[in-house]
């Protein structure tokens, strides 16, 4: 069955079954849990490696020692500057996935990722708190006029999109079927936003870092300097060679003409 329509057929059995169950006279927590299906929903649509909603690409089929760091919600006007200093003084090629609004107000560092070798992709225009609960219409709003954003500066369009908080829908699911962008996830999530200790942050990478993972980092905040000079020696000690995302899984970063 199709995954949208299951998805909707929950739903409507959850209120249902909570309606019937408050009918019947039952306690309100019985009836709470008549919204089970609802809560395995949210649950299912915030993880994108379980892939409910659409395919995501999560790491690259390797065995040999080579990884992705992305960066998501940039460019920004005063960290990513400083980590493209880093990578470029360490000679190591990422990915960004950018927001169109920042690309529309900084595009010289939008340039500047792209002179220096490194690959983009489409984080959505807005990244709004609310992105979730937008319909079809609306994704390809925020996809299309990000792509429109970033082919002003490189003359091609993106292939690959990665969604705000990792969260997937129906909705944006059937906007990805038409837009044909190629979605990418990860298997190492730093959670570098919201550690207070660097440390911590690198250690817990380190653990889980595989030949082939895709690393998920931000360069808007200023945790992410020290978390970088920490991060590449160590992995570098761990015989881990740094590449793109399109170079590790072998997919081209944008659309042909």
């Amino acid at each position: 069955m199709n995954r949208r329509i299951l998805f909707y057929l929950l739903i409507f059995d959850a209120f249902f079954i909570s309606g019937i169950l408050l009918f019947l006279g039952f306690n309100w927590y019985w009836a709470l849990l008549g919204l089970l299906p609802i809560l395995l929903i949210a649950i299912a649509s915030s993880q994108i490696q379980w892939n409910f909603f659409l395919t995501a690409i999560h790491s690259g089929k390797t065995s040999e020692p080579k990884i992705a760091l992305t960066f998501d919600d940039g460019p920004h006007p005063i960290y990513t500057p400083q980590v493209l200093d880093i990578l470029k003084k360490n000679n190591i090629k990422v990915s960004f996935f950018l927001i169109g609004q920042n690309v529309q107000q900084f595009p010289h560092l939008v340039k500047r990722i792209l002179d220096e070798g490194h690959t983009i992709g489409n984080h959505s225009f807005t990244h709004s708190k609310t992105i979730d609960f937008k319909n079809k219409k609306s994704w390809l709003g925020e996809i299309e006029k990000t792509d429109s954003e970033i082919e002003k500066l490189c003359g091609m369009k993106p292939r690959f999109f990665r969604p705000p908080y990792g969260v997937t829908t129906p909705h944006l699911a059937s906007a990805i079927e038409k837009s044909k962008h190629l979605v990418i996830g990860w298997n190492v999530r730093s959670f570098d936003t919201s550690s207070r200790n660097p440390s911590k942050t690198v250690q817990k990478i380190c653990e889980e870092i595989r030949p082939g993972s895709i690393v998920l980092l931000h360069d808007r905040h200023e945790s992410i300097l020290p978390i970088l000079e920490q991060l590449l020696p160590k992995l570098r000690d761990k015989n881990f060679t740094f590449v793109t995302v399109n170079e590790l899984i072998h997919e081209e970063p944008f659309h042909q003409a």
